[in-house]
């Protein structure tokens, strides 16, 4: 292999993982931001709790909408062609928030923006699993995660800063379009998907792109694999989620991508700040800085995750992650429930929740990308991610528009076991159902299934 080449195929390889990523950072500082606004439009605009809910819900009820029909837009219009279109669609919603001045425009911003997240959610993902090279592509998927930990970091940060300085929370929300404009520019230089490009019959543009991101020799095994892949399995109909062999892996993801939200990860994010007042913090900037801490251990253990996903596996992960994301879960509701209000409460809790976002961030928050991108067939890839991301985010949309209301019923602590009962079940499909897929092709994680069709409950083994 000529060392010159190999670089410069590695090269190209991190160029497109880094800017297709960006749309991590989108999503992420979109959560992050309501977090720390939502303190401040409560003293501008008056809002019940179910209001309340419903603003932070907005977005990810607007995603739901989207990824109903991405799949199949992806598929007709390319992946490319698709995340431009979602920052486009992200920009509009940042005009409506930058200038709301009541609830309505606030909601229909949100709602905005939450099409192009749903967009952004399905296609980055789909895409960087479809460009990658293989022994990167767990790497390359996982990027997504940790630019998107990265914006609810930056998110805090920026929100806890403005607010100090008294600077409006209409900034706050304009500040999300510097990101958007980076990813758009970035993405007009990004090659189209080989699969995509095979798919719509163009072999010698898919041939050039996988020669950018492999040496030659390897990148025309990879098109053969690619071709042959597509001429066993060319429907991508909706009726193709039916077909008896995709059962099982259809049964997983979709699990996966729900559960993922019952862990109660972007409600508790997204009203990290509020949630740390009602242990006992009682100064808005200080919920904010608390906050914060969280939004850092999220950061880096996602980094430490992504370094580790190509190396321990995938199950192991998730496996550890779910375990330690529900022993978090339950003792935070405990502690919720039994210890009196006041800034030892609140201490606790917040170090509950640093526990919490750790062990999230190790398995489930770093593997749910990996999963749905890998685990899905090729030729329902696009169909199948569209349905696991429209159920993720109706999960979280519910949990997120009820949660306020929840904590006038069963309170903080209710929440926290509820959830945590929800992650017990999530351990048991990592540590009993999930396959080891690291290290393979999407074609060979394919073979496994087809070898297990019959019969058609019997668990993947991937060698």
């Amino acid at each position: 292999m000529d060392t010159a080449t190999h670089s410069k195929s590695s090269s190209f390889s991190l160029f497109i993982t880094f800017f297709a990523a960006i749309g991590g950072i989108l999503y992420g500082y979109d959560i992050g931001i309501i977090n720390g606004a939502l303190l401040y439009i409560q003293h501008d605009i008056h809002m019940s709790a179910a209001q309340t809910s419903f603003i932070v819900a907005a977005v990810l009820g607007g995603g739901a909408l989207s990824t109903l029909i991405t799949g199949y837009l992806a598929d007709r219009f390319g992946r490319k062609h698709m995340m431009i279109t979602a920052v486009a669609i992200f920009l509009v919603g940042v005009a409506f928030l930058a200038t709301a001045h009541n609830y309505n425009v606030l909601l229909v911003g949100r709602l905005i923006q939450g099409i192009g997240i749903g967009i952004i959610t399905i296609i980055i993902p789909l895409y960087l699993s479809e460009v990658a090279p293989k022994h990167l592509r767990g790497r390359g998927v996982c990027s997504f995660q940790v630019l998107l930990s990265a914006g609810i970091l930056l998110a805090n940060v920026i929100a806890y800063f403005f607010a100090k300085a008294g600077i409006s929370w209409h900034m706050m929300f304009l500040s999300s379009g510097i990101p958007a404009v980076i990813l758009g520019t970035g993405l007009l230089f990004l090659p189209k998907s080989p699969r995509w490009l095979v798919f719509k019959g163009h072999i010698q543009q898919a041939r050039q792109t996988l020669e950018h991101v492999y040496p030659k020799e390897t990148a025309s095994q990879e098109l053969e694999l690619i071709c042959s892949s597509h001429n066993k399995n060319n429907s991508a109909s909706i009726s193709a989620l039916f077909q008896r062999k995709f059962i099982y892996p259809l049964t997983l993801v979709f699990s996966i991508a729900i559960l993922n939200q019952l862990t109660g990860i972007n409600s508790i994010l997204q009203f990290s700040a509020t949630l740390l007042k009602g242990a006992g913090l009682q100064s808005d900037l200080v919920a904010i800085l608390g906050s914060i801490w969280i939004t850092v251990v999220n950061f880096i253990i996602t980094i430490i995750a992504m370094l580790l996903v190509d190396k321990v596996g995938r199950k192991p992960l998730l496996t550890i992650g779910t375990a330690g994301v529900t022993v978090a879960l339950l003792l935070s509701g405990i502690a919720f429930i039994y210890l009196p209000e006041g800034i030892t409460k609140g201490l606790l809790i917040g170090i509950g929740l640093l526990v919490y976002v750790f062990f999230f961030a190790l398995g489930p928050g770093i593997v749910v990308w990996i999963a749905l991108s890998e685990l899905l067939p090729n030729s329902i890839r696009s169909i199948g991610m569209a349905v696991a991301l429209s159920l993720n985010s109706l999960a979280s949309t519910l949990l997120a528009s009820s949660f306020l209301p929840l904590v006038n019923h069963i309170g903080y602590g209710g929440i926290f076991i509820l959830c945590g009962f929800f992650t017990v079940i999530y351990f048991y499909l990592a540590y009993f159902k999930m396959p080891e897929s690291k290290g393979k092709s999407l074609e060979e994680i394919e073979s496994s299934y087809n070898a297990a069709a019959q019969p058609a409950t019997a668990t993947p083994h991937i060698k």
